[in-house]
């Protein structure tokens, strides 16, 4: 690597960092289980969360580097079975630069219902319509490239996609629609419970023809790179990790 590389290299490594932070903080953590990862436009590799840390406790000199046959190529922790999440989204859908897979509680408890997620709030029009599509192969473990293509077919060019009874994977050509979505997603399927809990009575939600145009308002590049600029802040300074 040469020392023009290093500025990209470590910006992608701090954007990776933040990511992970700003997820925990918004309730996505899980142990040491989900992971994100964050590749330059067109490489073919990708900074990724090792597998033995919590998101919250992610700092850019933990990345690992992976290629997309799933070797380490940079970095000292170990990485996560599930590699092939990323490595085959990555190959499918050229324009993402970001994948993310957590097992947010209300977004695994509303794609058991097997309902269609409808845009009860604001957060649902993000990604409705059309419905969020469902990966129903396995709920076990994605460890195989053949699972994430598997994966990959199903999110199709969604920017979103529940695995039932396992997670959720949002991806996006940036690091802020990816994590955003991921938030966002897990707040539209809890807004949606919350509708649900009276079976008794329908509940109201946005026309299709509105949330398309609510989604260009509310949802635009701008809009959620300044609302992950938000988040960042919130987090505040990385933690100092040798630099």
């Amino acid at each position: 690597m040469t020392d023009s590389d290093e500025p990209p290299t470590r910006a992608l490594q701090e954007s990776l960092a933040y990511a992970c932070r700003v997820l925990a903080a918004h309730g996505q953590n899980d142990t040491i289980y989900g992971h994100v990862s964050v590749r330059a436009p067109g490489a073919e590799t990708f900074w990724m969360k090792p597998a033995t840390i919590g998101l919250d406790e992610m700092t850019p000199r933990l990345a690992l580097l992976l290629d997309l046959a799933g070797n380490v190529l940079a970095g000292q922790g170990s990485r996560h079975q599930e590699w092939p999440i990323h490595s085959e989204i990555f190959r499918a859908r050229p324009e993402v630069t970001c994948v993310v897979h957590t097992h947010p509680i209300y977004s695994i408890a509303f794609a058991a219902t097997s309902q269609p997620l409808r845009p009860v709030s604001h957060e649902g029009s993000m990604f409705v319509p059309p419905d969020v599509p469902r990966f129903t192969q396995t709920s076990d473990l994605i460890v195989t490239p053949e699972l994430g293509a598997a994966l990959a077919r199903t999110l199709g060019s969604a920017p979103a996609c529940f695995l039932v009874n396992h997670g959720i994977v949002t991806v996006a050509e940036s690091v802020a629609a990816a994590v955003v979505a991921a938030i966002n997603l897990e707040r539209a399927s809890q807004v949606q419970l919350l509708a649900m809990a009276q079976p008794r009575f329908a509940f109201a939600y946005t026309p299709d023809t509105v949330s398309l145009t609510k989604r260009t308002k509310v949802f635009s590049a701008r809009s959620l790179e300044s609302v992950f600029a938000y988040y960042r802040r919130q987090i505040g300074p990385l933690p100092d990790d040798g630099d």
